[in-house]
């Protein structure tokens, strides 16, 4: 039986979170909670045909000029920083590929008391980053097998392309 490499899905689902940001497509409810995803700090994104990395480090990605070229030049996302908040806190996190995986989880101090509320605090915030994982994969994955993945690319490359 052939594999089929589908590794590709990976990136794009890194480009499908970071469209959505740009597009203004960036909040998530979680828990009935309403969540708000941006991308900060590190972006890696890579050529497969020249085997170019770029690493990209900027507080403000609206203004990184370097990183709209290597869109538009169509490098794929190897890694992605974001930082989702929400009514109280912040959560910073990184998405890698090869494999797809959550690492770099940084949650703010624990408030609790005792050992026990603290681990209890932990793991809620551990969940909230792992909904927001589920709930955006899966988003994507509806995207791109439906209509929706070839309109959100071209409202993506319009984008790109008006700026200068």
């Amino acid at each position: 039986m052939l594999k089929k490499d589908i590794s590709f899905l990976e990136h794009e689902y890194l480009q499908f979170l970071l469209m959505n940001y740009f597009i203004g497509e960036n909040n998530i409810e979680i828990n009935n909670d309403t969540y708000t995803y941006i991308p900060k700090g590190r972006i890696t994104l890579y050529s497969e045909s020249d085997f170019e990395k770029i690493d990209i480090e900027s507080i403000s990605l609206y203004s990184c000029k370097e990183m709209y070229v290597s869109l538009k030049n169509a490098k794929a996302i190897k890694q992605l920083s974001l930082s989702l908040t929400g009514k109280n806190f912040t959560i910073d996190f990184v998405l890698k590929t090869s494999p797809l995986r959550l690492t770099s989880i940084n949650a703010p101090k624990s408030l609790g008391e005792d050992i026990e509320d603290k681990v209890i605090e932990r793991i809620l915030y551990l969940n909230i980053v792992e909904s927001f994982y589920e709930k955006t994969l899966k988003g994507f994955l509806e995207a791109r097998v439906s209509d929706n993945w070839n309109f959100l690319l071209k409202n993506f490359n319009d984008y790109l392309s008006a700026i200068d």
